[in-house]
């Protein structure tokens, strides 16, 4: 038995009485585990604790040679109430939980890459303001720990943005591989950003825009990246 704190992912059902959900530890990295629900009030697990993002305390019987995990215990470890009960904050938090699941495939350890979410989660509950645009700056910097960076070296000789190379170029190579001026400039507007309030202006067509090619960028660079489900619930609330 191995206890861990891990952040949820998603949870799929199973049957009438468990589900798998899908996690992220600093101490076993990606993991799937069954959980299996009882309806006595005494039970170590509460269903409701499984929302995209919430931080719990679990404990894991752990089997090397099992794909998927037995979750045995878990228990709140923050009060992301806010999250939970704000509807704009929650759809970001699937949203991110989805970028998280396409990118992380692998079960290594990450410390670095583990609190950077924790830390983005705490911060996303607790933002009374401009929440709207957190998850923009999340893509950006997630990017960078997963290995794929976007280098901010946008001038007049590069002002084209290549997918591939993930940095400005000087020339314009095709709307599948480059951005063009426009959405280049808004990239730029991004990678320059230190904190939610320097992307005030950005209205809902730029914002629908630059999610779209920064996922095109994702989608370039991990491998079976995929569409994004949850991009269209984002965009329906937040009307982007």
């Amino acid at each position: 038995m191995q206890k861990t704190e891990a952040i949820v992912l998603n949870k799929i059902k199973y049957s009438d009485s468990s589900f798998i959900v899908n996690l992220i530890s600093e101490d076993l990295g990606r993991f799937a585990a069954m959980v299996r629900i009882s309806k006595s009030s005494k039970s170590n697990i509460k269903q409701a604790s499984f929302f995209p993002l919430n931080i719990i305390e679990t404990e894991i019987n752990l089997k090397n040679n099992r794909e998927v995990q037995t979750l045995t215990y878990c228990n709140n470890v923050e009060n992301l109430q806010n999250i939970l009960l704000d509807i704009n904050k929650l759809t970001i938090a699937q949203f991110i939980a989805e970028i998280i699941l396409k990118t992380i495939k692998e079960k290594e350890t990450n410390s670095k890459t583990y609190n950077y979410i924790k830390n983005f989660t705490l911060e996303l509950n607790s933002n009374s303001s401009e929440t709207n645009n957190i998850h923009l700056l999340f893509l950006k910097d997630f990017a960078a720990l997963s290995g794929f960076e976007m280098y901010n070296n946008y001038c007049k000789e590069t002002p084209f943005f290549n997918i591939k190379e993930g940095l400005f170029s000087p020339v314009f190579t095709s709307s599948t591989e480059s951005l063009d001026l426009h959405e280049s400039q808004i990239l730029f507007n991004l990678l320059s950003a230190k904190n939610t309030n320097e992307l005030i202006k950005l209205n809902s067509n730029n914002k629908r825009l630059l999610i779209e090619k920064i996922l095109l960028f994702y989608e370039h660079h991990i491998p079976n990246f995929g569409k994004t489900k949850s991009l269209k619930i984002l965009q329906e609330v937040f009307n982007d």
